[in-house]
């Protein structure tokens, strides 16, 4: 018998076996189709690192992240998050840039208010009125997703980790203190089970007579040749997050060039994805236009020509907050999507918290806003 059988083979599962198998686990991933692949959540060549949040779970947990990357970069003998900055700008009346600041302050993690002049000064390629006001975050980062996960697989299986892939789960028995797993043809049984299937989870909790609300959005990112080549390059340009002048406008999030053009992307804007299994459409150059649009605002000259555009997946819990948690009913079972659009940068840290809670039941870090009966009592997503 397995000790942990995990199922999904995105960042969160890679994450978790990794960290299982470096404490000696017999430890099996399954992962329906190929690793790396462009059908959810965890591919592409970006991920934000960042600190700065309004709540203070969320600020503590990024610092111990950045930990569980310093960690795995010693262990793999490579480095993976690549420094930035990260710049927050919004009108000078958003609380989320307040309640920030005070989050930051209070996790002792360095940062920068900037004014408008200030932020002329220091970024140029910037547009900004009078009124925009800056939140620098020195420390902050990108992470390139694929690689990412690519390191955690190869790390999992030195340390003794089996990864299948094509390998699809057609069924989730509880058994006894252990699970039955039906899988393409083969049965496996493990004493625990850590579902970390992105987009695919509703599938597998109908299996286990669990109804919980789970949002499923298709967004799409843009890649731009600026006019600007300099000043789009890491070093001129952080990550730079727009919170817009409070009238309804999405978050626009653009990455500097990191050879494959300014990424941008609207956050909010995702087209909901009803049948996970159903293919995704191609890029919308409607979506596009619209991003782009957005972009020339921020960042005039830095949407010249459309190189190209992705696909990927967001999985939303009611109040956007992760869910990591055993099933209500069989505790050998755990429940992990700690997704909602912003969880990428914690993977490694998610990792050792549900091998904690797969193998002692319990962790040191603090997750009672993730439980899954706390979730249950927000509204519903529609």
């Amino acid at each position: 018998m397995l000790e942990v059988l995990i199922v999904g083979g995105g960042v969160m599962g890679a994450a978790t076996a990794y960290a299982l198998a470096r404490r000696g686990r017999r430890v099996l991933l399954l992962e329906q189709f190929a690793l790396g692949h462009a059908r959810g959540s965890s591919h592409g060549l970006s991920r934000l690192f960042r600190y700065a949040y309004p709540q203070a779970i969320y600020t503590q947990l990024a610092v111990a992240a950045r930990q569980a990357w310093a960690a795995l970069e010693a262990d793999a003998c490579q480095r993976l998050l690549i420094n930035t900055g990260a710049l927050d700008i919004a009108q000078t009346d958003l609380p989320y840039l307040k309640a920030c600041a005070a989050q930051l302050a209070a996790a002792g993690v360095p940062f920068e208010q900037l004014s408008a002049d200030e932020l002329r000064s220091r970024f140029p390629a910037l547009a900004v009125t009078d009124q925009t006001i800056g939140l620098y975050q020195p420390d902050a980062g990108i992470l390139p997703a694929s690689r990412c996960v690519a390191t955690l697989i190869e790390q999992a299986r030195r340390y003794g980790a089996v990864v299948a892939t094509g390998v699809r789960v057609d069924r989730l028995l509880p058994d006894g203190t252990g699970v039955r797993v039906d899988a393409a043809g083969a049965t496996y049984r493990a004493q625990r089970v850590v579902i970390t299937a992105g987009s695919y989870t509703p599938v597998l909790l109908r299996q286990l007579g669990l109804s919980f609300p789970l949002l499923i959005t298709r967004e799409q990112s843009a890649f731009f040749l600026p006019h600007h080549r300099v000043l789009s390059k890491i070093g001129y340009l952080p990550v730079v997050r727009d919170h817009g002048h409070g009238d309804g406008e999405s978050l626009l999030v653009c990455y500097p060039d990191m050879g494959e053009g300014v990424k941008a992307e609207l956050f909010g804007t995702g087209v909901v994805v009803r049948d996970p299994y159903v293919l995704p459409p191609l890029p919308d150059p409607v979506e596009s236009e619209r991003i782009a649009r957005r972009l020339e605002a921020t960042l005039p000259g830095f949407a010249a020509r459309l190189l190209r555009a992705e696909t990927c997946r967001m999985t939303h819990t009611p109040t956007g907050d992760f869910l990591i948690d055993h099933h209500p009913e069989y505790r050998q079972i755990l429940l992990a999507v700690p997704c909602s659009g912003h969880g990428f940068k914690f993977a490694p840290l998610i990792g050792e918290i549900l091998a904690d809670l797969a193998m002692q039941g319990t962790t040191k870090y603090d997750i009672t806003t993730f439980r899954i009966d706390r979730l249950r009592m927000s509204p519903a997503l529609t």
